[in-house]
């Protein structure tokens, strides 16, 4: 008698049935009890400028980019610092400014701005800088002020000579402002444009601009 060959058993596959009323029920109640879950983060916008326990600091945000400038003094003997330049988004309300010397953080919450070292050393301070805190009772706004000149170009948020960029503004366009304050900004204003597209930072030029003159930076 010839040998037969075992019949193979092949498992039968379960169907996947529809989520049960229970489950739905379930991630219904996780995302209402978790709002970040639902809704995005809102930022802040620190736009303005701020006394601090050690100087001031002016600062303008677009997207992730936060554009700032810092005089300040400390220590027994007066340090100075002296900065420009733009910090990129870490993480929710932290921003970073990073050279090759260290890494700054401006951290910025309902009740102000929190600048420290985060490592290295701050290259606009120096050494043993204590970092500075900005509180609301030393928030001023942005000022609002319209452009004068034909056509007034933006440039980089750098010490002066700042370089031009390709961005640029025309006569009667809105723009905000705060000051410059570093060492040879007087010229200068920290400025922001919302365009239609999109909205520009960076650095105008101060007599290119018509501000309330109570007001002007």
């Amino acid at each position: 008698m010839a040998n037969r060959r075992p019949r193979r058993h092949t498992p039968k596959i379960p169907r996947r049935g529809r989520p049960g009323l229970a489950a739905l029920l379930l991630g219904l109640s996780l995302c209402l009890a978790n709002p970040a879950l639902s809704q995005e983060v809102k930022t802040i916008d620190p736009s303005g400028q701020w006394q601090g326990q050690h100087g001031v600091l002016s600062l303008m945000l677009t997207g992730d980019a936060l554009s700032f400038c810092y005089s300040a003094v400390f220590g027994a003997t007066a340090h100075l610092c002296d900065g420009v330049g733009v910090a990129g988004l870490e993480k929710d309300g932290e921003y970073h400014y990073l050279d090759d010397q260290g890494r700054v953080a401006f951290i910025v919450t309902e009740q102000g701005v929190t600048l420290k070292t985060v490592e290295g050393i701050p290259s606009f301070c120096g050494a043993n800088w204590p970092g500075d805190e900005f509180t609301r009772d030393g928030f001023k706004p942005v000022q609002r002020c319209t452009v004068s000149e034909p056509k007034t170009y933006f440039h980089v948020a750098m010490r002066t000579p700042p370089l031009k960029r390709r961005a640029y503004v025309l006569k009667g366009d809105r723009v905000e402002v705060v000051p410059a304050c570093f060492e040879g900004g007087d010229a200068w204003v920290l400025a922001r444009f919302r365009g239609p597209k999109a909205t520009t930072v960076g650095l105008v030029k101060k007599d290119a601009l018509e501000c309330l003159e109570e007001n002007r930076p």
